[in-house]
């Protein structure tokens, strides 16, 4: 038996020199910091795609804390743009989860500020923690495609994709759904920049390798959790965004933290990337999002 660590070093962007998204999130984000008193943890994001947009708060937990960060509730939140005001209302069943009460979509060329207003550290008065983001550019996906890949005896599922890079400095995000299935966790995220790729035409571009479902006993029970499989005849829709290089950054550091960065060596987390205001930490993210669909092949 191997670990698909070992495997994913690999293969995991093949096609990228380095490395350093389902309309809405639905995760809840644990951010481990250091041991010092807890902050704010404010989550939210906004597509093109209509949709019940969410926002999550919750309190931040000290990095050897096992436990889930603490949700907030009674906060006071909106989301704003330059014509419009959405009030978003907490889920009675989901305590810290906040959200619109009609499906609304982000328009390309609009700044949009999100407001949270609560006592947090419980003095009586309530504290204003604010965020800005823009819908700047899309992505348009021409196609994609899956085809099959056997190295080292072991049978992995390409995901390719077609589309005109643009001439900028892009990073990408992308989420995906196979079958019935939506991966919409950050630890599941294909993030990249656009390094190799600047301005050129992408035919078939290799984003991320699936090991077939056959092979799961070839893995670690550990591994396994972690792990996406692919059957062929499988169907899958891939959502492509290019997001702001804050985004990317947090995204990045989220992925570093899920994965066990190990905080004798890289640290904890406590000066990750964020665009709340008043030392709240998390992200308020707004972006285009592309979609396409395709098969996987019986051959």
């Amino acid at each position: 038996m191997i670990h698909f660590n070992h495997i994913s070093y690999i293969f995991r962007f093949i096609f990228i020199g380095s490395l350093l998204s389902l309309s809405s999130c639905t995760e809840s984000i644990d951010i481990k910091t250091d041991n010092s008193k807890p902050v704010i943890v404010i989550y939210g994001t906004i597509t093109n795609i209509p949709a019940y947009q969410e926002v999550r708060i919750s309190s931040s937990t000290g990095y050897f804390d096992n436990n889930s960060n603490p949700k907030i509730s009674g906060a006071k939140v909106s989301i704003s743009s330059d014509s419009e005001k959405y009030d978003l209302q907490e889920v009675s069943s989901t305590p810290g989860l906040y959200r619109t009460n009609k499906q609304i979509s982000g328009v390309l060329g609009k700044n949009y500020h999100l407001r949270v207003e609560v006592d947090f550290d419980q003095d009586g008065l309530n504290e204003i923690y604010e965020a800005d983001e823009k819908m700047e550019k899309p992505i348009q996906l021409d196609s994609i495609d899956v085809s099959k890949d056997i190295k080292s005896g072991y049978t992995f599922y390409s995901l390719n994709v077609y589309a005109q890079e643009p001439a900028s400095e892009d990073h990408y995000m992308c989420r995906y759904q196979i079958n019935d299935s939506i991966y919409n966790k950050i630890s599941r995220y294909i993030i990249f920049d656009d390094i190799s790729i600047n301005n050129q035409y992408v035919k078939g571009l290799s984003i991320w390798h699936f090991p077939d479902t056959g092979d799961k006993d070839l893995y670690s029970d550990d591994d396994v959790k972690n792990m996406t499989f692919m059957n062929a005849g499988d169907s899958i829709k891939l959502q492509m965004g290019i997001i702001s290089k804050g985004y990317f950054k947090f995204l990045t550091q989220c992925q570093q933290e899920m994965n066990g960065e190990d905080p004798f060596f890289g640290g904890p987390l406590s000066n990750i990337d964020t665009n709340i205001s008043n030392g709240g930490i998390g992200y308020f993210a707004v972006y285009y999002i592309s979609e396409a669909r395709s098969v996987v092949p019986n051959k």
